[in-house]
């Protein structure tokens, strides 16, 4: 089931939204991640610990696209991620900043993809 902060466009409220974010994963059993929501217009931004101390960045626009962003693979994050989105991530791949992507797509995931593998990212890898 998708959680309702990704499926319907939240009020532009920092606080309002990472409390959102931190009760879907808390529900989930994810009680040691916290997030910091750093732009609260679309698409939404926020800076989070997975584990109290792997980083990571996610950003989306509800019902179109959920990213998260980390410098190195975390398949314990990744899982974490499907489960609280329920849904399984589209793809994996290095930024040209070296950093690992995972993308969920609501729509036109195949299109997507292919639009990955003419940019040139590295890595990049079809996950569902």
């Amino acid at each position: 089931m998708t959680p309702y902060w990704f499926s319907k466009k939240l009020p532009a409220s920092r606080h309002g939204i990472e409390n959102a974010l931190r009760l879907a994963f808390w529900a989930q059993g994810f009680g040691d991640s916290y997030f910091t929501c750093t732009q609260p217009e679309t698409p939404v931004k926020c800076v989070g610990l997975w584990k109290s101390d792997f980083p990571l960045n996610v950003e989306w626009t509800p019902s179109e696209y959920f990213t998260v962003t980390m410098n190195e693979p975390n398949k314990d994050a990744l899982e974490a991620f499907e489960r609280v989105l329920g849904h399984h991530a589209t793809a994996a791949y290095r930024n040209a900043e070296g950093k690992v992507v995972i993308e969920w797509r609501v729509k036109d995931a195949s299109n997507r993809f292919a639009e990955l593998a003419k940019s040139g990212v590295t890595e990049l890898e079809r996950l569902s």
